[in-house]
């Protein structure tokens, strides 16, 4: 069972209900059949139904040149070109059919769907009309129909009305006459990760593994097989990277210790090499099929497609909260964004209010379309857009994502002149109102202030607006993290360690112009008598000492530092910069310090491990001829004393 569900591979299934059903009746005129002809064309059944489609067509041929009328034989014939994809052949057989019967109402249909997937729209539009007068019955091909003759309005609109963009192909290094598809990275994009496929789209069993490709430049370097232990003799592939780089969520189809048909594994980084895959588990995975995950940027909401009872039809795309005993029940994204075909694909972007996913059902271009919603303050995903042509083609446009500019974009077709062979990635720049929004991120390494040696920390990123936090780690050969920052939001960054000091930093996003990220060197103080650290993201107006409300997160880690260091008593210090009198100055900074002493110990902490002080403007620790330096001297810290 391959990765991609098989209803949206496997080629020409209507085609072969279609000949089925003709091969079983006798059709008008073709009552006198000659023995070998029937027998040739048997066997040229037989061998079609095998794959052998070469020796299905001679055989065929044979048979018409015994029985030139041969109804059944023509249409088995066409059919058979039509699965090679030659698509002319499958034409012009099918037009023979439509000379000796016009009404032949599969004829009518195949062409339509022929002629839609080749783009030639008003030849489309005109046999599916006609299926649609001689079809006797309002059956499920009529629905398929109708609906295809809707999809051919829309992409008559949408190449009258393009979007103004051009797709670049990346060209050798990554796309190759196989499969490719499937793009994902890390918030710093420096290594593109992708599946591929080996093998015609139509093949029930192919070899899927994921592969990865680092940047030199503005240039991607080949691709390399990624290995064991993720990629395996069965098929792994359709993923997603957490924003930090440490995690890979993907699929992999009938591996030991799976649940379903597909199932998400999760692997981790471990200094440097991929640890063994573990399955998700219930209740994301099930007896089903699970596939394409997509983990949002502060690691707590992932997204995915499955068959699972509950949807709409077809397979659906899914979401899972991770709460405090783990991943959550699954949640269907609703009927404004699943239909009764298939929606695959889901990418939350780094925003994690813009998702971007593949759908076969919403009005589109073809085969599989790309869209874009967003996330409404009720919890709730908007309408989708579809993102319009030459995005969207006839063909199949599956798994885009968006960098973290919001604009540039990556996605997988198999229908643009300059493709390699198959599905290809492609690049281009998407139009301001197809965009997500600019994110940044802090790119940090974590060391000992006395060793200088990289330590193994935790990290944590907290919204100042209340918003969920991103927690990460950094390892011990490196000491590095990342971690995304969004354009509109103050954040306050934590740096933890057992036996250490923690250390904070304070991003003021909306005042922010670029998406460059930040760079941050951190030297931890291990926990010593005498040993001061600056509370940065402690707050008030000017001079005054209510603590606003931006400083909780702030004023909670702290407590958390001393309910885990039960044995610490600190004393806390409120500092000014020079302006005003030395004696205001002093009674302010000791009236912020008391501020936070009566939160402590209003929330849990002993009176007894605290103090307060203000020291006013005598303890400087940059020049206040500047207003950054007289920023940094406004100060609230804390100083081990116990």
């Amino acid at each position: 069972m391959i990765e991609i569900k098989n209803n949206v591979w496997y080629y020409g299934v209507l085609t072969f209900l279609f000949v089925s059903c003709a091969l079983t009746q006798t059709a008008q005129g073709q009552t006198e059949i000659p023995k070998k002809a029937m027998e040739l064309f048997n066997k040229g059944l037989a061998q079609q139904s095998y794959g052998e489609y070469d020796e299905a067509i001679s055989l065929f041929n044979q048979a018409l040149k015994k029985a030139p009328q041969y109804i059944d034989a023509l249409d088995a014939l066409a059919n058979t070109y039509q699965r090679k994809k030659d698509f002319p052949s499958a034409i012009t057989n099918y037009k023979k059919i439509l000379m000796l019967k016009t009404d032949h109402v599969f004829a009518l249909y195949e062409l339509g769907d022929i002629y839609f997937g080749m783009d030639n729209l008003d030849s489309a539009d005109y046999f599916y009309k006609s299926f649609l007068k001689v079809n006797a019955t309002d059956d499920k091909y009529a629905t398929i129909a109708r609906e295809a003759l809707e999809n051919i309005d829309f992409a008559k609109y949408a190449k009258a009305h393009p979007v103004n963009i051009t797709p670049v192909n990346l060209g050798p290094s990554i796309n190759t006459i196989e499969q490719e598809y499937s793009p994902a990275f890390a918030i710093d994009e420096q290594t593109l990760y992708i599946t591929r496929r080996v093998g015609d789209l139509k093949d029930s069993r192919p070899n899927e593994d994921i592969y990865y490709a680092t940047r030199s430049g503005d240039t991607w370097n080949p691709i390399r097989n990624l290995g064991p232990p993720i990629n395996t003799i069965e098929n792994e592939g359709a993923f997603s990277v957490s924003a930090d780089g440490h995690y890979i969520f993907f699929t992999s189809c009938s591996r030991s210790g799976g649940l379903g048909q597909c199932d998400i594994w999760i692997t981790i980084d471990k200094n440097g090499a991929w640890s063994e895959p573990l399955n998700l588990q219930k209740p994301v995975n099930s007896k089903y099929w699970e596939s394409q995950p997509s983990i949002s940027s502060n690691g707590k909401v992932l997204y995915f497609t499955s068959d699972r009872p509950g949807g709409f039809g077809g397979t659906d795309i899914w979401m899972s909260k991770f709460g405090d005993k783990g991943w959550e029940e699954p949640i269907n994204l609703g009927k404004e964004i699943n239909t009764s075909k298939d929606e695959q694909f889901p990418f939350i972007h780094s925003d994690n209010t813009t998702l971007y996913f593949s759908s076969m059902g919403h009005l589109g271009m073809g085969k599989s379309d790309i869209f874009v919603t967003h996330l409404m303050p009720d919890g709730t995903f908007g309408t989708p857009k579809n993102l319009g042509y030459p995005i969207n083609t006839t063909g199949y446009d599956w798994n885009m994502v968006v960098a973290r500019d919001g604009k540039t974009a990556y996605y997988s077709s198999d229908n643009k002149p300059e493709g390699k062979g198959g599905l290809d990635i492609y690049s281009f720049e998407l139009p301001e109102e197809l965009q997500a929004q600019r994110v940044s991120y802090v790119r940090g390494t974590v060391i000992d202030a006395k060793t200088k040696k990289p330590l193994a920390t935790s990290v944590s990123l907290t919204p100042l607006n209340g918003s969920e936090s991103t927690s990460s780690y950094t390892d011990a050969i490196k000491g590095q993290f990342m971690v995304p920052l969004k354009s509109d939001i103050q954040y306050s960054l934590t740096i933890d360690k057992k036996e250490y000091l923690f250390h904070s930093e304070y991003f003021d996003m909306p005042n922010v112009p670029s998406d460059q990220p930040f760079e941050l060197k951190i030297e931890l103080q291990k926990l010593e008598v005498g040993k001061t650290v600056v509370l940065n993201n402690i707050f008030f107006d000017t001079d005054k000492f209510e603590l606003k409300t931006q400083s909780k997160s702030e004023l909670e880690k702290l407590k958390e530092f001393m309910t885990l260091n039960a044995e610490v008593s600190i004393e806390i210090g409120g500092h000014t910069d020079n302006a005003g009198s030395s004696s205001y100055n002093q009674k302010l900074s000791e009236n912020r310090a008391k501020s936070v002493y009566q939160y402590l110990t209003t929330n849990g902490v002993s009176g007894a491990r605290l103090s307060y002080k203000g020291y006013g403007d005598t303890a400087p620790i940059a020049s206040n001829t500047s207003e950054t330096g007289r920023a940094r001297n406004r100060r609230t810290e804390f100083k081990v004393v116990k």
